[in-house]
């Protein structure tokens, strides 16, 4: 064998082997680069997949969290409509002496006195103090008919005026008179000389009182004859 044909064939296997090591380097670099790839995808995927419940369990969390909400609200209306009928209940449902005297009324309502007779003994109920009668008088009825003479009367020599106005009495074909109706509400007027005034309004009988120089003046005003009201007066120590 000739020394050309020795080294023509060891740069044959040289390149050879040069080749196999590039070929299998190349393999293994694509492998890599294949494997390489393929973990970042599934690394993405995976990265997806938890950003994607992040979302839903923060979703989830204002969820739970605006419910939590709704049900806080909703315990505080029901506290404040416990304590709103709770205030109510002790106002309006009447216990011990309260309760005794409503059934009391109903018991004399329905034994047949009158709404304006029970009203008026009620206003009219008081402690004992020391009173003593001063006089009666009587005053005709201011209306949108009449507003004349003998419409004030005067009391504690004259520093107290009492006055009343109200709605026309009509007759069967509805035709207003000068003289007030009686079973409508009447407004009663009391002033004092120094400018003090009070109004009353109810229908008759009617209760009211004014100061005067350390005397409580009260006055008890009664339906009298047509267009008139009677007052009562008498003057009470005060305090």
């Amino acid at each position: 064998m000739s020394l050309y044909e020795s080294d023509r064939r060891y740069r044959r296997r040289f390149w050879g082997g040069v080749i196999k090591f590039a070929v299998l380097a190349g393999f293994i670099v694509a492998t890599a680069i294949i494997s390489y790839q393929v973990g970042i995808e599934d690394l993405e995927s995976r990265v997806r997949g938890y950003q994607q419940e992040i979302f839903e369990l923060e979703a989830r969390q204002n969820t739970l969290e605006q419910e939590a909400a709704n049900l806080r609200l909703g315990a505080e209306r029901a506290k404040l409509a416990v304590e709103e009928w709770e205030r109510r209940y002790a106002a309006e449902v009447p216990v011990g002496p309260r309760k005794q005297m409503l059934d009391l009324v109903i018991e004399r309502l329905n034994a047949g006195v009158s709404v304006e007779r029970l009203g008026f003994l009620i206003q009219s109920a008081d402690d004992p103090r020391d009173c003593k009668p001063v006089e009666n008088k009587r005053f005709l009825v201011k209306t949108p008919l009449y507003d004349g003479k003998n419409t004030v009367v005067s009391f504690a020599d004259e520093s107290i005026l009492v006055s009343g106005s109200g709605v026309s009495a009509k007759t069967a074909d509805g035709l207003p008179q000068a003289w007030f109706e009686p079973q409508e509400p009447l407004t009663i007027q009391i002033a004092r000389i120094d400018g003090a005034t009070r109004e009353v309004v109810g229908k008759l009988p009617l209760h009211a009182s004014m100061i005067r120089g350390g005397i409580e003046y009260r006055f008890q005003l009664r339906a009298g004859s047509t267009g008139f009201v009677q007052v009562s007066a008498e003057a009470c120590a005060y305090p």
